[in-house]
């Protein structure tokens, strides 16, 4: 049952939430912050899209890399490559020298998806910098990254994904 402080927008009675429901409300606001406009420029591309088309670096990544560091089966991310091939965000190809192996690129269409993601990240933070005020989003930025720590390679390859823009 929805409470009427809930449809208030009242958060004081909120203190007692635990800190995984309290990500999962940021990671919701950030994804319909993300997808804001994004209909009408990329149909049918979710948050998740855009997530794995960041991942992709320019030179191309073999899917069993790409599945490793998103945290999902090859068989999964197999799946969602094909959906944004058909919707010409990415390309793929087979290894010469091993058959099995499928490299995957962004297209230039891809390319335009990630830019677009980007700009709405930019746009989120700064909105959140203006919530909170410079010293209280550097903290929270600080903190997240230090919580991300164990998870090194992840951080690595999405610097390296960045970079590469």
């Amino acid at each position: 049952m929805t409470s009427v402080n809930a449809l208030s927008g009242d958060t004081s009675g909120l203190g007692d939430l635990h800190i995984a429901g309290l990500l999962g409300l940021v990671m919701k606001r950030l994804r319909l912050d993300i997808l804001a406009g994004s209909e009408t420029r990329f149909p049918g591309l979710r948050v998740s899209h855009y997530r794995l088309l960041e991942l992709i670096p320019a030179a191309g990544a073999r899917i069993t890399d790409l599945a490793e560091i998103a945290g999902m089966t090859k068989q999964g991310l197999g799946q969602h490559m094909d959906y944004l091939q058909e919707r010409g965000y990415t390309e793929s190809e087979r290894l010469p020298e091993d058959r099995r192996v499928r490299l995957v690129r962004r297209t230039g269409k891809g390319d335009e998806a990630v830019e677009f993601s980007h700009v709405a990240i930019g746009r989120v933070e700064e909105e959140w910098r203006d919530q909170l005020g410079l010293d209280k989003y550097e903290l929270v930025r600080e903190a997240l990254m230090q919580l991300c720590r164990p998870l090194d390679d992840e951080l690595t390859w999405l610097r390296k994904s960045q970079a590469a823009r």
